[in-house]
């Protein structure tokens, strides 16, 4: 039951009485601009009423603050602050300037009246945190009780010790000796009186009280909808603590303070960070990861529905509660095993956040690096989830081996990344939940199969797009770089002798262009100019592929310039990279043209090839099996690439024929077999089937939408032939299924 009652500041802070702040409750927040200006001016308006009016004065409303009541221990009678922590805190650090000011002017009288709502009577403090009207547990008011001394000392706040506290405290002592500045001294008295009355009598706030029945941490939540709103963080914290709720731990502040107040305390969670489509605090981003993790698998469970589900980052709260009732909240085994799992997430996260040397190998930390090049926040969870379930060794770097491919790969032939964080949602949900000794399998399966937008390029996609594409104008240097500098860092490692200069990423390099952008001046005769429009927008795409671009260090490219071949020679030729030694060495000839910016741009594709493979490739260097060679992934008697070929490949050919139609051609699984849901017949007399693999030997199954009930029809995969023959064998058979529903539904 609530209880609801206008108080004075005054009646706030009686003798024997301290608020005590919840570990959960936010860190303080108030500002100048926000909060303290507008209360010091409500207050010196309240202070010329009252001296211009004598005695009266009209009440001002603060606002509300909600409390609950706790059991009594020895003199103190100790209250919960359910909400209204900001406010009370920014009124005693208010009063707390006043009382200093009031003391560094010899006016004891209402120092003294402001000292009795600031500290409890000696005689009833029994341990130090007794004197204070208000007992903050989180670290981040650590400084408050510095601040009350130096209001009853009349001494003022530390530099070192600046915060936001310590901020609000040099506010009201700068404003109130700025006021004080425009009174004679003779009024000191009559003014200091009257702000004294205008603070204990004339501000107001609504004391509701709360019953020992009354959730506090669902009231805090319901209050807090409204004004500032509450990180997803900050619910989360506080939805957590209140299913923590014991009554060894009545408002579960032991739970926080041995499992999240880590997130409060440390400077690091409360950066600000931007990512694509995200910019707050960093442990908002990182909670989003977690539940990335944790919830979906979960939410399915709970749910009964088919498929995993993303959600909004907006939602993290929503997503944690709706679990959490049917799940955390349930025992404490299940909560517990959440505080873990943030826990341990929470430590993953930071290391690849700031590069743990200690933790990672050069090449985890060169993967990480790239990622963040390429700005894919989607991957981090799945590489929180590679180091929870491989370790930070040898089985992680695997790992790291499939996933740089497929995105070195990517960047050879400048793909994009939207829908990106889609596909990576499923990367994380399959290595989450795959054998420990099948994880580098699950994942090189999942990237080998991304659709066409994300699709992990083959060798001839990768040769066909460097020999000919421009590789400068629409793509970052950044990403350029990335090419770049793994193929020169393989060529320093195949040097059998020592270079002077050792090659990593942090190298300071820029691109250069061999054959310059501004060809016009000294390269018309080594790259066959003619004066055709033609011929300049063959050259200016010549000039951008990716044999003409090469790395130099940032003093030497401005002395390349626009120069002319032979000059340039000469000071390549004093390079210490090796991939420029090369590209020296390697010329067929006595100058640089497009026979060689050709040759060169066929090198590095089959650098990139080589460096960054493909699946089949990779799978053999790391020892992983293809899925054609796993016998228990064999359904029907064949693999499951040949059987989604097959699928896919007849009903292709049946759109051509028009006895399939291709609205309806949509890929599926079902119970884990791969198909696609049909529209076969004709004409006016479409119907929807699902055609895909079965369980029997060498056979497809046509599964019918509607009529429901209606027996499935087996399609037979002929053994000892071509694949040709196989395509025409499993087209005949459908063609005639085809036949037989346009029969039915003419019929």
């Amino acid at each position: 039951m609530l209880h609801a009652e206008p108080t004075t500041i005054q009646l706030a802070f009686p003798s024997r009485k301290q608020y005590a702040i919840p570990s959960y409750q936010r860190n303080y927040v108030w500002t100048r601009e926000g909060q303290w200006e507008p209360l010091w001016d409500d207050l010196r308006g309240l202070t010329r009423q009252i001296l211009a009016g004598g005695t009266g004065g009209r009440a001002h409303f603060l606002g509300t603050i909600i409390t609950k009541q706790i059991r009594a221990q020895g003199f103190i009678d100790r209250w919960w602050v359910v909400d209204g922590q900001q406010r009370l805190t920014t009124l005693q650090i208010l009063i707390a300037a006043a009382c200093s000011a009031f003391n560094e002017r010899g006016l004891t009288q209402c120092a003294a009246l402001l000292t009795n709502v600031l500290v409890n009577p000696q005689e009833v403090v029994q341990e130090d945190s007794d004197k204070y009207k208000i007992q903050h547990k989180s670290s981040d008011y650590e400084g408050f009780s510095r601040i009350i001394e130096a209001g009853l000392g009349g001494s003022s706040v530390q530099q070192e010790e600046k915060l936001r506290l310590h901020d609000c405290y040099i506010y009201f002592r700068e404003s109130l000796t700025a006021w004080f500045a425009g009174v004679a001294e003779q009024s000191h008295d009559e003014h200091a009186a009257a702000l004294t009355k205008a603070i204990l009598d004339n501000l107001q706030v609504v004391d509701i009280r709360l019953d020992g029945h009354e959730n506090s941490h669902a009231i805090f939540e319901a209050l807090n909808a409204r004004g500032e709103p509450l990180t997803e963080w900050e619910k989360t914290k506080n939805y957590i603590l209140s299913i923590a709720v014991r009554k060894d731990d009545p408002d579960g502040d032991r739970t926080y303070t041995e499992n999240l107040e880590r997130y409060d305390s440390d400077p690091y969670w409360d950066q600000r960070v931007s990512v694509p489509r995200f910019s707050g605090k960093r442990i908002d981003l990182f909670l989003s990861f977690f539940a990335q993790i944790e919830l979906p698998r979960r939410r399915q469970q709970v749910s009964g529905e088919s498929d995993l589900h993303t959600f909004p980052r907006s939602r993290l709260y929503h997503e944690f509660r709706y679990v959490g009732e049917h799940v955390y909240r349930r025992s404490d085994e299940e909560l517990h095993g959440l505080l873990e799992r943030l826990g341990r997430y929470a430590t993953i996260y930071s290391q690849i956040d700031r590069r743990d040397g200690d933790r990672f190998s050069d090449y985890a930390l060169l993967v990480m690096h790239r990622r963040d090049t390429l700005n894919l926040a989607s991957l981090i969870p799945v590489f929180m989830v590679l180091v929870d379930r491989l370790g930070y060794g040898e089985d992680f770097d695997r790992a790291l081996r499939i996933v740089d491919s497929y995105l070195m790969r990517r960047v050879a032939i400048k793909a994009n990344y939207s829908g990106f964080d889609d596909v990576a949602f499923g990367y994380v949900q399959s290595v989450r939940d795959a054998p420990t000794d099948e994880i580098s399998s699950c994942l090189i399966d999942e990237f080998e199969k991304s659709t066409w937008t994300s699709r992990w390029p083959s060798d001839d996609q990768v040769v066909l797009h460097l020999r000919e594409a421009d590789m400068y104008r629409g793509i970052s240097s950044a990403r350029i770089q990335l090419l770049l500098r793994g193929i020169a860092q393989r060529m320093h490692e195949e040097r059998k002798d020592d270079l002077t200069m050792p090659f990593s990423t942090k190298t300071t390099l820029t691109v250069e262009h061999v054959a310059p952008q501004e060809w016009e001046r000294h390269w018309k005769t080594d790259l066959n100019f003619g004066d055709s429009d033609e011929d300049r927008q063959r050259l200016n795409g010549l000039v951008h592929r990716i044999g003409n671009l090469t790395l130099v260090t940032r003093a030497l490219n401005p002395k390349l310039g626009n120069r002319a071949w032979p000059f340039k020679v000469k000071l390549l030729e004093a390079d210490n990279l090796e991939m420029n030694r090369r590209l020296l060495n390697d010329i067929d000839g006595e100058t640089w043209n497009e026979r060689e910016i050709n040759r060169r741009s066929q090198i590095v594709a089959d650098y990139v090839n080589e460096i960054w493979p493909h699946a089949a490739t990779l799978r053999q260097q790391l020892g992983i099996a293809s899925p054609e060679e796993r016998a228990e992934d064999l359904v029907s008697g064949i693999s499951p690439l040949v059987a989604e070929r097959i699928v896919d490949s007849v009903t292709e050919s049946g759109i051509e024929d028009g006895w399939v139609d291709k609205t309806g051609l949509n890929r599926w699984r079902r119970d884990d077999r791969y198909g696609r849901y049909l529209r076969l017949g004709g004409g006016g007399r479409w119907h929807v089937v699902w055609l895909g693999m079965s369980t029997r030997e060498r056979q497809l199954v046509v599964s019918y939408s509607e009529p429901k009930g209606a027996p499935d029809r087996f399609i037979s995969i002929p053994d000892g032939v071509g694949f040709d023959e196989v395509l025409e064998s499993v087209e005949t058979q459908l063609r005639e299924v085809a036949d037989s529903v346009a029969a039915d539904r003419g019929a």
